[in-house]
């Protein structure tokens, strides 16, 4: 693989990363036993509008000294944050929803050195596995949070985006950190599924408001019950079927 293609990887990474399926996409999501240890799962992602702590820093410190997050911090972290900046001002909910919020663990040592970075190892090593493995956050991570429950996200900020609950792509996130050759791409990602629920304003009862209901991929949002539902033939969003 060459660097152009790792970039390529890298930068797909970037939006997914922050809104469901992440390194499923690109990378072995199991814990590899190339490494000798693998970190304990951390906390359950999701955009802080309380205390606007960063997408890297709600990582486990132990990921956050894995060579893909360094890498990731370093080359990304300004066009990352702004997108998980984007996401924390269009979402209602504060809490997790839209199958969206998933946990990581890292892996470490072997005969792989699996936290160091390829570029770093002498005789080099395939960019691919990341060695970071990812599972979907269940209602007892999230302490009793059910995130099936699609997003709520705001309908009149998404239509400045040019259409109806479009969510992506969005000018307001800051992509100039990013190859210009990537952005394109990037911009034309299809990470989630949005529809428009019309929803009685409870102060003025006779008035209808729209707002959107977001899912994450491989989920959509079903137009009867707006809770999750996955995608027929979609691959299976990893740690769902896990205990």
């Amino acid at each position: 693989m060459n660097f152009v293609q790792v970039t390529e990887f890298i930068i797909c990474f970037l939006v997914k990363t922050v809104c469901g399926q992440l390194a499923a996409v690109f990378s072995e999501v199991t814990q590899s036993s190339d490494c000798s240890n693998w970190s304990t799962w951390g906390p359950c992602i999701w955009p802080d509008r309380e205390f606007n702590t960063t997408y890297m820093n709600q990582i486990s410190p132990i990921c956050q000294q894995h060579w893909f997050y360094k890498l990731i911090d370093q080359r990304y972290g300004k066009a990352l944050q702004s997108f998980y900046s984007y996401m924390g001002s269009v979402l209602i909910n504060k809490r997790a929803c839209g199958m969206c919020s998933y946990k990581q663990s890292c892996g470490y040592g072997g005969a792989k050195k699996c936290n160091l970075s390829p570029f770093e190892i002498r005789g080099g090593r395939s960019f691919i596995p990341f060695y970071v493995s990812e599972r979907i956050c269940k209602q007892k991570d999230l302490l009793g949070v059910d995130q099936m429950d699609s997003c709520q996200v705001d309908y009149d900020k998404l239509s400045l985006n040019g259409e109806e609950c479009k969510l992506w792509p969005a000018d307001e996130v800051d992509l100039s950190q990013v190859e210009p050759v990537f952005q394109k791409e990037i911009r034309s990602l299809k990470w989630y599924e949005c529809i428009v629920q019309k929803k009685i304003n409870r102060v003025k009862k006779r008035r209808h408001e729209k707002v959107c209901r977001c899912c994450c991929f491989p989920f959509r949002p079903n137009p009867k019950t707006y809770r999750c539902e996955h995608i027929p033939n979609a691959p299976m969003a990893p740690g769902l079927q896990t205990k």
